[in-house]
């Protein structure tokens, strides 16, 4: 079984004209790669045709039978106003995490407004992910998603399930090093296998270095993902696969890892 914890739904890369062809796509590209499961994380992003917003994706997904949700709470826009919508969706079931955008938009994870939301996710045994990392042509907005920062708080919440998404490219090795000792972080494989993160990042080699030892440290907090339509599902396998993993390690990064931690009922 494999289970995509990272996937967009927008028509920006050319993904069909209208977010159900790009929902119609989505599901040929998973049976392309035998991808079983995936999860849609909704954009930081309202009201745009050309990209689902929360309300948009759960209409979407509730269409499928093999795709989960995470929500996205809009800190600028909204602050903590939104905190009680997501903790009913959570408890439902509807959403089976939270990502936070640091970097697209500007805040910190720090955040005042962001606390009130880890706190539910730590109650209710839910995780959180941050975006981490340079954005395409915006090195400057990783000053907002450091690991130092999620390192805090890990370390202020030490029961809540922290999972950084992207490695924090192109700065690979320091994200392993600031984030090794913390028990309770957690490592989803997004955008790790695209070009230009790795042209960025050192290379493949450096990449696999970097990977290898994070498997070795927490083999079950390390969780496949691609950030497809943005990067190419393929070529995340592709990668895990050149790791030379055990078939039980693989197995827990393909599927088991996300399977346990977002709590999926498969």
């Amino acid at each position: 079984m494999i289970i995509d914890a990272h996937i967009h739904l927008s028509i920006y890369q050319s993904r069909g004209k209208s977010l159900k062809e790009c929902l119609d796509i989505l599901s040929a590209e998973m049976k392309k790669n035998s991808v079983d499961y995936a999860i849609v994380i909704p954009d930081n992003i309202e009201n745009d045709p050309k990209i689902v917003d929360l309300e948009v994706a759960m209409k979407l997904v509730k269409q499928t039978d093999n795709l989960f949700l995470l929500g996205s709470p809009q800190i600028i826009q909204s602050g903590i106003s939104e905190e009680d919508k997501y903790e009913k969706l959570l408890a439902k079931g509807t959403i089976k995490g939270i990502k936070f955008f640091p970097g697209h938009d500007p805040y910190f994870p720090t955040d005042e407004r962001c606390l009130p939301y880890y706190e539910v996710c730590q109650r209710l045994d839910v995780p959180v992910v941050f975006h981490t990392g340079e954005n395409s042509n915006n090195s400057g907005a990783a000053k907002y998603n450091d690991p130092k920062y999620i390192v805090e708080i890990a370390m202020r919440y030490p029961k809540l399930k922290v999972i950084i998404t992207h490695y924090f490219w192109p700065k690979i090795d320091y994200c392993y090093e600031i984030t090794k000792d913390v028990p309770n972080i957690y490592f989803e494989l997004a955008g790790t296998a695209d070009d230009e993160v790795l042209e960025k990042s050192g290379g493949i080699e450096k990449m696999k270095a970097v990977l290898t030892k994070t498997i070795q440290d927490r083999p079950n907090q390390v969780i496949f993902g691609s950030d497809w339509p943005m990067c190419s599902i393929e070529k995340h396998i592709e990668l895990v696969k050149s790791l030379n993993l055990t078939e039980v390690i693989e197995k827990n990064i393909f599927s088991e890892n996300a399977k346990k931690v977002y709590k999926l009922p498969i």
